[in-house]
């Protein structure tokens, strides 16, 4: 079966993570899968804004930041009323597999789970996955 090849460059993806070096790391990952247009930001409140400037079709977002969870995002961002972005499909990164985090990520619709720190592989796998789904 010949699969359809995604055009990532098509695609706009916002990584929120606290961790600078984390960050880069992921954005060098969504590099080479073949995004073009990236946006940053430091936590959920910084994140939020980015969110509503650049619309980005999937958000990567860490759990555990300051002053602003993933957690927290991603309530206020499902809640939000910016048109499309409360839809937009997120991926949390985490190193929790405590099954109480994994729950209420689950209750706030969370659209996947890639551990940290992500893997070419990993990551790709659940961005395709995403996309799939658009």
């Amino acid at each position: 079966m010949d699969k359809k090849a995604v055009d990532y460059d098509q695609y706009r993806i916002l990584v929120i993570e606290d961790q600078p070096f984390v960050r880069r790391t992921i954005m060098q990952i969504l590099t080479q899968i073949g995004f073009r247009t990236i946006a940053e930001a430091d936590n959920g409140e910084t994140g939020m804004q980015e969110c509503i400037r650049s619309n980005p079709d999937i958000i990567v977002c860490d759990i555990d930041m300051k002053p602003v969870s993933g957690l927290q995002f991603l309530a206020n961002l499902r809640a939000s009323g910016e048109v499309g972005n409360n839809r937009t499909p997120v991926v949390f990164l985490t190193n929790h597999t405590e099954s109480e985090i994994v729950k209420k990520a689950m209750a706030l619709g969370v659209n996947g789970f890639v551990v940290k720190p992500p893997s070419f592989g990993a990551l790709k796998e659940r961005v395709d996955r995403l996309l799939a789904a658009r």
